[in-house]
């Protein structure tokens, strides 16, 4: 009887068990939600800068020291870079925007600037289409007036989102810090947790880990090639300082969706509206149809070259893990794609040694 009810109790506290793990699992859900973007890069950056880590603790013997000291090489090759990167931006714009604004008011405001700089165009077009009922003025005025109206809940917006990801690089970083100091015991636990073999587990953290490092590569190599896309283009086209906007466009290639495009376009704007609209209309043309499209091809084949997988396969997970996922999808669609291969490859392996299994029991 003793025999019998054993296993039934162990399997009842075993569900039971499951059940409260479930629920709690749902709550730490619940409160980490907000907290999961940051969280995730900040185990992203540890996995890249362990094996610097690693250099360290055989260096220094302590696994606390070695961790900030990692932390801090983390803080001067992302953070700093970032923050110079900015003011030299906010620098440029406010240039930018005291020359747009001179050349304007010696045209007798912005809208009659705009105008003037769009009457050539205007007229090459009113060769082929009928504008004769089109008064640019009018039309310019308002939509300064919508785009103004617009710009008053977006100015608030983007203030509480600079402020967010301020609070959430700290958290980043942070985070990048305890996942180094603990990652050895973090990984011995996860593939003890696993209801795997050792082997297969320590595969899926092994693909997870080089698939992780291949997306940073591919980022790195994004940036190297948008930036020297852009500065020689603008070299090119006689822009200053060139070699700063490039290294500008290599920082901004990491932004989903707009990229480079953040210090090519103003250019490009900033060309048109001096009057030089054959250039401005070439950086735009450049910018769209070759700086941009880098992404779409070097990440690929740099990450393929690493998983061993399709390129085209890679792209459609990167697009589709940007779309739903922003800038953390670069990283999470191609994890999704690593992760079901090397699942797949253990499937089959469990399949034919079971086949084997079976054949050499009923032999």
């Amino acid at each position: 009887m003793n025999h019998v009810y054993m296993p039934q109790a162990r399997r009842r506290t075993i569900a039971f068990l499951a059940v409260l793990l479930g629920i709690g699992l749902f709550f730490a859900y619940v409160i980490g939600k907000p907290f999961l973007r940051p969280l995730t890069y900040g185990a992203i950056l540890a996995t890249v800068f362990y094996p610097l880590h690693q250099w360290l603790l055989s260096r220094v013997g302590n696994s606390h020291r070695a961790a900030l000291l990692s932390t801090g090489v983390v803080f001067l090759l992302i953070v700093v870079p970032f923050t110079v990167l900015l003011d030299i931006a906010a620098v440029q714009a406010a240039a930018i925007s005291k020359g747009v604004a001179e050349r304007s008011a010696s045209e007798g405001g912005f809208v009659p600037f705009l105008a003037q700089v769009l009457d050539r165009p205007l007229q090459f077009l009113g060769r082929y289409v009928d504008l004769s009922g089109f008064d640019v003025q009018d039309q310019l005025g308002t939509r300064m007036k919508e785009i103004g109206v617009k710009l008053l809940p977006t100015a608030a917006t983007v203030v509480g989102n600079l402020a967010g990801f301020l609070a959430g690089t700290a958290l980043a970083i942070i985070t990048c810090y305890f996942f180094l100091r603990e990652g050895d015991r973090l990984v011995s636990n996860a593939i003890r947790f696993l209801p795997l073999n050792e082997h297969h587990a320590s595969q899926l953290l092994e693909t997870l880990k080089n698939t992780i490092v291949a997306n940073v590569q591919g980022v790195f190599a994004v940036g190297a090639a948008q930036g020297l896309a852009t500065g020689l283009a603008l070299v090119i086209l006689g822009v200053s300082p060139a070699t700063l906007l490039g290294i500008l466009a290599a920082f901004c290639s990491v932004i989903p969706v707009v990229g480079a495009g953040l210090v090519w376009g103003p250019a490009a704007i900033y060309l048109i509206a001096t009057g030089k609209i054959a250039k401005g209309l070439v950086l735009l043309a450049l910018g769209g149809g070759v700086i941009s499209m880098l992404d779409n091809v070097i990440r690929p084949l740099v990450v393929s070259n690493k998983m061993q997988a399709n390129p085209l396969v890679l792209m459609l997970a990167m697009l589709g893990g940007v779309q739903t996922f922003g800038f953390l999808g670069l990283f999470v669609g191609p994890v999704v794609v690593a992760m079901v291969l090397a699942i797949g490859r253990m499937l089959s392996q469990e399949i034919v040694a079971s086949s084997a299994a079976d054949t050499i029991t009923i032999t």
